[in-house]
């Protein structure tokens, strides 16, 4: 469950800052004793060779359902209702009439009509009330497609693109998809965050509106390896990332970025197409050591 892994992440992250905060670093790095020629005694070290994947960081929002056409049609000008052939609930046409004022003096009686097709939501009026102009005749509301409406921090919303595929779990539990049709171009003055919506198919409209979501949309794809959480390390500026090994057999700390954390392991970003990730032996090396090395090599390379 996507839950549990979080809090696995939450828990093995705190582990890691608790330690460093404790020792001045993650990982002890040992004082190197020189033999009597005058060269560093080598350690030696695991290494994974690992090819890295196009993998997408998925953003989680609290969110709700919003249909894409609702509005309050209103009378142009007063008058008296005359006609109102239509019911609420009703599936009604664009143009189909919704109600009919009657104006004193004039021949042609004022009409109201529906501007697109859809549901009549609510109906305000009954025949002989009187409407004045900019009054609610009607509630019309089409729920295909339906909105998934997401709020963004600002950190993360240059992540989100148009067309961008999302998926979301209704408060009923019912799973749902569809792809980012609108990114707000400013935040919200309150929050800081930004309006995302992701249309979604309704044609058999059975999703409602206004119904809470927890939505999921992925981010832009990067290049990303897929490590054990059990070799994360701090380097001592606090920053989290893994030890690494050149061409020239040194050893070389890399900052990365966690994209998603899965019962297989951890997807990361910040090592480029290939690496040199060390599995064992980490805690006894440091930055610039020249290691000896046995190499092993992920499933795919």
């Amino acid at each position: 469950m996507k839950i549990k892994q979080t809090y696995k992440t939450a828990a093995i992250l705190s582990s890691f800052l608790v330690i460093w905060m404790v020792s001045g670093s993650l990982v002890e790095e040992k004082t190197f004793e020189k033999n009597d020629s005058g060269l560093n005694t080598l350690s030696s070290v695991t290494i994974l060779n690992s090819q890295a994947s196009n993998k997408s960081k998925v953003f989680k929002s609290s969110g709700f359902t919003e249909a894409d056409k609702f509005v309050h049609v209103r009378a142009e000008v007063s008058g008296r209702v005359i006609a109102r052939p239509a019911q609420q609930g009703d599936y009604v046409n664009e143009g189909d009439l919704i109600c009919q004022l009657y104006i004193a003096g004039r021949e042609a009686y004022p009409k109201i009509v529906a501007p697109f097709s859809g549901y009549l939501e609510s109906l305000k009026v009954d025949e002989g009330d009187f409407l004045n102009t900019g009054a609610i005749c009607a509630s019309l509301i089409d729920p295909d497609p339906m909105l998934l409406v997401a709020d963004i921090a600002e950190k993360d919303i240059a992540q989100i693109q148009l067309g961008s595929e999302a998926n979301a779990k209704l408060i009923s539990g019912r799973m749902i998809s569809g792809e980012v049709t609108f990114i707000a171009s400013s935040a919200d003055q309150n929050t800081r965050t930004f309006r995302v919506e992701i249309s979604v198919d309704n044609k058999d409209r059975t999703i409602r509106d206004g119904v809470s979501a927890e939505i999921y949309i992925k981010g832009k794809e990067e290049l990303a390896h897929i490590i054990s959480p059990a070799i994360l390390s701090l380097n001592d500026q606090g920053k989290l990332g893994v030890r690494t090994v050149t061409a020239e057999n040194k050893v070389e700390f890399k900052e990365i970025k966690i994209l998603e954390d899965t019962n297989n392991g951890m997807w990361v970003s910040g090592l480029g197409k290939e690496a040199r990730i060390i599995t064992l032996g980490q805690e006894y090396v440091f930055q610039g050591q020249t290691v000896n090395v046995k190499e092993t090599y992920s499933p795919d390379a």
